[in-house]
């Protein structure tokens, strides 16, 4: 059988792979869609955001915990007030935010308070989250794979569309660029990396769809 040129080439690059131990990413084309579909599926995880550098407009330096999307979460974060880290725990149930901080007792809040400047159910919302992000993507480059937290990961560079990136970040600057390891067997991610102006934005995924009940305090 006669193999066209590129089929060739793409069969030479497989058995170059093979040889070398090394797994290539899968074309973008192949991952981010498929990715984009995993993650309209999570029904929970949990998340740990770590900021490192000054990110005008986000006025947090870590969050973790889980969310739901049903559009619940619950864990404890570090933001900024007053000059000031503060350590808080927060919950979030459908419309109702409640915050544990200075007062020691939780008092409930408006979502998009300043006790609560992150709003982590974005994660898996529907027409704004990572699946939407991940479906509504500009290009992406695939760079290698390799072990994430115990999980091996296909690594690729993503730039997402400057629109719909808008409020999964809400900080200032262009944000919209990011290295993201997706899972090689399920494809959901595990990590994302966003740089902007000497600081970063890491993101964590794990323990999807584990037994998660998120109650109002």
């Amino acid at each position: 059988m006669r193999l066209m040129p590129v089929a060739a080439a793409g069969l030479a690059a497989l058995m170059l792979a093979a040889c070398s131990g090394a797994e290539e990413p899968p074309a973008a084309e192949e991952t981010v869609p498929g990715a984009a579909s995993a993650m309209a599926e999570v029904e929970n995880v949990r998340f740990d955001l770590a900021v490192d550098g000054d990110v005008p407009g986000l006025d947090i330096s870590s969050a973790d915990g889980v969310v739901t999307a049903d559009g619940d979460a619950e864990g404890t974060g570090v933001i900024t007030a007053m000059g000031m880290d503060v350590e808080v725990e927060y919950v979030i149930v459908g419309e109702d935010a409640y915050v544990k901080g200075f007062t020691g007792d939780y008092q409930q809040i408006p979502l998009g308070d300043e006790m609560l400047p992150y709003d982590p159910t974005v994660l898996l919302a529907p027409d704004r989250g990572i699946a939407e992000l991940l479906a509504a993507y500009d290009s992406a480059e695939p760079q290698e794979t390799e072990e994430v937290d115990g999980t091996d990961a296909y690594r690729y560079r993503v730039t997402f569309d400057p629109q719909v990136f808008a409020d999964f970040i809400p900080a200032e600057g262009d944000w919209n660029e990011a290295t993201v390891w997706f899972d090689t067997e399920t494809l959901r991610v595990v990590k994302a990396e966003f740089e902007e102006g000497g600081a970063t934005v890491t993101l964590r995924l794990s323990d999807y769809d584990d037994s998660v009940t998120v109650e109002a305090p």
